[in-house]
């Protein structure tokens, strides 16, 4: 089994109101699992001329069904002061034991 020595925050996009009304969309971290974070690809694009680099990383965690409900399109990562887009959130074997989430750090985004 993984060592999970890595501690994440799992932030999910929610809609506030503020006290004029307006209903603006920040981050909201809703929990912070220990987890092993795994570097598994990098690679670097040209995109409006400029060089981006992106960096695939596997967070694995204990299974939690409040982190398996979640969309990963709703939620990131914050790992060592950097952003990571979900990508996936997977069941290890099926076995409700353990959580894969793939995410993605580009540069020049948060």
């Amino acid at each position: 089994m993984a060592t999970f020595s890595k501690r994440i925050e799992i932030q999910q996009l929610v809609t506030a109101t503020d006290s004029i009304g307006n209903q603006p969309k920040e981050w909201k971290t809703v929990v912070k699992p220990w987890c092993s974070a795994v570097i598994t690809t990098g690679k670097e694009y040209y995109e409006a001329a400029q060089i981006n680099a992106e960096n695939d990383i596997t967070f694995k965690m204990l299974y939690s069904r409040k982190i398996h409900e979640m969309k990963p399109s709703e939620i990131r990562i914050i790992y060592n002061g950097k952003a990571y887009d979900v990508k996936r959130i997977t069941d290890y074997r099926e076995q409700r034991r353990t959580l894969e989430l793939k995410a993605v750090e580009i540069n020049g985004r948060d």
